[in-house]
């Protein structure tokens, strides 16, 4: 009997970055009915993380193996003597999925982590705060950065947009364009599919600075314009620190 090739290092990759983009798009879906302030990039993703836990759970409960729950603003932690920065704090994804590759051939390649930025998207919010080119420089560009070194030794990493307002087609072409005129490396965003309220896109780039060169965003955009006004479906929208007197 023949010996089955074991899948490549790419491959079951591939099957850990399905995983947790199923994971997310679960909870983003979870998450239009939550109650936060859609005003505060912060507070939403940490709406998400107790989402991201109970669909772990089930998902994991459902599948019959152990699914780890992303972990939130968690530093990239150095894996060789030349990452060391001296104590200094390091960067920060918002979201941190990590891989545990069994083909590694050297400990630089035993952990790999999938690494997650969220951004809010549609109108600017003031003069100087301009959300879809926020989206970029301080998003889509961060995984070519030396300075941050999102994605760095993986093959893809994700990008979580919540929409507070505009059309996504129209969002699109600001991105595009802001792409464009900000960073040389990034193809065009292609729509992959919609699943209710969430969008999913893909888009491939040439890195400059990070290896490897070859790397793909998969971006994840969540419908949360019906929050406007201080309400999230009817819900009232409660600040962090806040009570709300909504009755059970």
């Amino acid at each position: 009997m023949a010996r089955q090739a074991l899948p490549s290092t790419s491959v079951l990759w591939k099957r850990h970055e399905l995983l947790y983009t199923e994971i997310f798009v679960r909870a983003l879906q979870e998450l239009v009915h939550g109650i936060y302030d859609i005003s505060h990039e912060d507070a939403i993703s940490e709406a998400l993380c107790p989402i991201l836990t109970q669909v772990c759970y089930n998902e994991g409960v459902k599948r019959d193996c152990e699914i780890r729950t992303p972990d939130w603003e968690k530093s990239i932690q150095p894996v060789s003597s030349a990452e060391l920065k001296g104590g200094k704090r390091r960067k920060r994804p918002d979201f941190t999925c990590k891989w545990i590759n069994p083909l590694a051939s050297s400990a630089e390649e035993y952990e790999l982590p999938l690494h997650i930025e969220c951004k809010r998207l549609g109108k600017a919010t003031s003069p100087n705060w301009i959300l879809n080119e926020n989206y970029v420089v301080n998003g889509i560009m961060r995984f070519d950065s030396k300075d941050h070194e999102y994605g760095k030794r993986a093959f893809s990493g994700l990008m979580i947009g919540y929409i507070i307002s505009m059309a996504p087609n129209a969002i699109i072409a600001e991105i595009e364009a802001f792409c464009r005129k900000h960073y040389t490396g990034s193809a065009n965003i292609i729509h992959q599919s919609n699943n209710d309220e969430v969008t999913q896109y893909r888009q491939y780039m040439k890195r400059h600075s990070i290896q490897p060169k070859t790397f793909e965003i998969v971006h994840l955009w969540v419908d949360l314009r019906r929050t406007r006004k201080g309400t999230a479906h009817g819900i009232p929208r409660v600040r962090p620190g806040q009570v709300s007197n909504r009755g059970h």
